[in-house]
């Protein structure tokens, strides 16, 4: 069997609510865990589950910089999508993964003499029946689109 074809971290899609604020990110990491008050049945194969979406990236003054977007929508739920490849439209092979995410955490304001600011958030995806029959495909909230 040949070797898989790799995806490397470079030239990310990240969109928020129509805008894209790759530029401002230097780690995307989306993260499948057990929801909270989720608990298990004889009949479920697992407890419910939930996505973070865990943001690291640059802290900017910019009204449109991923982290004033931060602020600006504190408390409220846009829509997401995150494409590993950079490509804007979605295929087998290179899918495109989208959600709501919950805007339920503010970035710190962390400062250390002469070093760019940084920051690190997780948000909480906005969890959704799990149906992976459906087109596309619903994983707990977070679409993976391939077509």
């Amino acid at each position: 069997m040949a070797a898989s074809t790799r995806i490397k971290a470079s030239n990310i899609k990240f969109i928020v609510d129509g805008d894209e604020l790759s530029c401002d990110a230097d780690s995307i990491e989306l993260t499948l865990t057990d929801a909270p008050g989720g608990q298990r049945t004889f009949c479920e194969v697992q407890a419910l589950q939930e996505w973070k979406l865990s943001l690291n990236g640059i802290a900017s003054g910019d009204s449109t910089s991923l982290y004033q977007t931060l602020f600006a929508n504190y408390g409220t739920e846009v829509v997401f999508s995150v494409a590993p490849q950079g490509n804007t439209t979605a295929t087998t092979s290179a899918p495109i993964y989208e959600g709501t995410v919950i805007f339920d955490q503010l970035p710190p304001l962390s400062m250390t003499a002469g070093e760019i600011m940084s920051f690190s958030v997780e948000l909480t995806v906005k969890n959704a029946v799990h149906t992976p029959d459906a087109t596309p495909p619903v994983y707990f909230g977070l679409k993976k689109k391939t077509s």
